[in-house]
């Protein structure tokens, strides 16, 4: 089995898991999402993968942060993960992240910290012109550029750009566009900020 598949295989039996957690069946999801249940089939037995935009569709319906699908890390070469660090731990080495999700090298997004159910730490790497994804979340998001610049434009019309050290809010339940600006690659860092019952069942 190439990785690939088992990257696929993975995150859909973490989401059939997710789903059952909250009661759902397939025809439900996809009511929730505006997926076919056939395609969220197919990504639950990992024989599709689904786009970011799709990913965040999924989780939003699900209400979870899209950490919850984060799988371990594991560097070429190295069958193994990083020891992952303890809940307690003040420090957290960069090869202690989570791999979230990893399209065609352009979009990435890795889950720094979730020990936390009051808050969450992201890195989002965007590789190359022209990348961009919508995204809405049941949780408020705070988030720092540290190299490059991005856009980001709410449902509401509003637009903004971030340069290296800029920072921005974005409420709950707002849906808004993520656009790379750079040449080269664009990094940042996003808090996500949970309320109580964020991650309750549904």
């Amino acid at each position: 089995m190439n990785s690939q598949r088992k990257v696929s295989e993975q995150l859909g039996g973490t989401i059939r898991d997710l789903r059952r957690q909250h009661g759902l069946t397939l025809r439900e999801m996809a009511g929730k999402t505006g997926l076919s249940t056939g395609f969220l089939s197919k990504i639950e037995r990992g024989f599709s993968q689904p786009s970011i935009n799709n990913l965040h569709k999924i989780c939003y319906a699900l209400h979870i942060a899209i950490d919850d699908l984060a799988a371990p890390k594991q560097s070429e070469g190295q069958p193994e993960q990083a020891e992952p660090a303890s809940p307690d731990s003040m420090l957290i080495k960069k090869g202690q992240r989570s791999l979230i999700y990893n399209v065609n090298n352009m979009v990435k997004l890795e889950s720094i910290f979730s020990a936390s159910s009051r808050y969450k730490l992201d890195v989002l790497t965007l590789t190359g012109g022209k990348v961009d994804y919508a995204s809405k979340h049941r949780y408020e998001e705070i988030g720092i550029v540290s190299r490059g610049k991005m856009e980001i434009q709410f449902e509401t019309g509003e637009v903004y750009h971030l340069d290296e050290g800029d920072v921005l809010q974005i409420p709950l339940d707002t849906e808004h566009t993520v656009r790379n600006l750079s040449e080269d690659m664009c990094v940042s860092f996003w808090f996500k900020l949970m309320e109580e019952g964020d991650d309750a069942e549904v």
